[in-house]
């Protein structure tokens, strides 16, 4: 049983105990009545023990308490664990995550570099370190998406950088509508098409140097892909694949795909019932402006094609617009300076993220684990 006093809890089982004790943390923003993110340290009967730990994490979930923290805070980071391996966070987030009843999130349409280090664990985007990732919510461009992405620190630049900014999507959501409520409703009216263009591996396309993806990739559309296949059969293959997520495509030249999704443009929690902007607009935008690939043909000057956001019609949102909203995102971002060992849970649906650039050289592991909601609410549509 979880026993709380105050902001601070623990659990106790067999003798063991582990407290969650709430700590403040430097630049902490409060948005809707709550801290953010909510910071609590984790100390135990033997901090060393993984086993009695994920037990006693899996307990307090499936008593509700983290799917609570989430839902009221938003990110909830948990310090003081003491150990940075890919195998404890697996652990740790297994147990919270299958406490409280989520299945792994199975990634379809992946654009970027991923490798897998344990059950359930991955890097986070490998893209060079002089690149900024602006704030988004992960696959919120896209028809299929987790409700939760949790990050983990394992090893921290030692120059400073590489910090995770993340930023609450309902506060975003009323800033944006503050100064530009005719976007807001635009947006709405017209609806969203995000676009991805993906290279292939078989053949010569354009990729981003440094953060290459193709289409023939495990987790972007080529599950069902072998080595020994040709290049049609790889397309049927892939085809099958893009359909779970949109039958509007089409095959380039090069051998690249593009893949068009109709997505809302902003959603509505299912939890809070409240409007968060969630979507794929200011990331795209961020990192096409920073690739100087905002004009025709779209061509970033690290390579890679970036073709911009439209509305439904095909019509080019913009670029005054987004650029107020990528303003925003940097206003209200709270950035996570990690720590080692540091793990934080985010709520996707509600709680978008970043990634600061690092000196080139200095070594930065940030794990990620993706989990879904299979048997919830998924966020409705919300039209203001």
């Amino acid at each position: 049983m979880v026993v709380q006093s105050g902001g601070n809890f623990k659990h106790t089982k067999n003798d063991f105990t582990v407290e969650f004790q709430s700590i403040e943390i430097p630049n902490a923003r409060t948005i809707n009545g709550s801290v953010f993110p909510l910071a609590l340290e984790i100390k135990a009967t033997d901090i060393n023990d993984q086993e009695q730990i994920s037990e006693i994490l899996y307990e307090v979930s499936n008593d509700g308490k983290f799917t609570d923290l989430l839902t009221k805070h938003g990110a909830v980071l948990l310090r003081g664990l003491r150990n940075n391996s890919s195998k404890a966070f697996s652990k740790f987030v297994t147990a919270i995550e299958t406490g409280r009843g989520r299945a792994p999130f199975e990634q379809i349409g992946l654009a970027g570099k991923r490798f897998k280090k344990a059950e359930n664990v991955y890097t986070a985007n490998e893209g060079p370190p002089r690149i900024r990732f602006y704030q988004h919510n992960e696959y919120a461009r896209y028809s299929h998406y987790p409700s939760n992405i949790h990050f983990f620190a394992q090893k921290v630049p030692k120059h400073g950088g590489g910090g995770s900014p993340i930023a609450n999507s309902n506060e975003f959501y009323n800033k944006v509508y503050e100064e530009i409520p005719d976007f807001i409703h635009e947006l709405s009216r017209k609806k969203l098409t995000s676009i991805q263009v993906y290279p292939s591996k078989t053949k010569k396309s354009t990729v981003t140097r440094g953060n290459e993806f193709f289409w023939e990739d495990f987790d972007s559309f080529g599950k069902e892909i072998g080595d020994s296949d040709s290049f049609d059969v790889k397309k049927k293959k892939a085809e099958k694949q893009i359909k779970r997520l949109t039958d509007d495509f089409s095959w380039n030249e090069d051998g690249s795909v593009t893949v068009r999704q109709h997505v809302p443009a902003f959603r509505k929690h299912p939890l809070t019932q409240l409007p968060v902007f969630f979507n794929g607009l200011n990331g795209r935008y961020g990192t096409s402006r920073d690739a100087d690939a905002l004009k025709p043909p779209y061509h970033g000057k690290y390579g890679g094609v970036y073709l911009p956001s439209t509305y439904a019609d095909g019509e080019v949102i913009a670029f005054q617009y987004l650029e107020v909203v990528n303003r925003i995102s940097r206003e209200i971002e709270f950035l996570h300076k990690w720590q080692e060992g540091d793990l934080l849970l985010v709520d996707n649906y509600q709680v978008s993220h970043g990634r600061e650039p690092w000196l080139e050289g200095d070594e930065r592991v940030v794990l990620v684990s993706m989990w879904d909601d299979l048997n919830g609410t998924k966020p409705s549509a919300y039209e203001p």
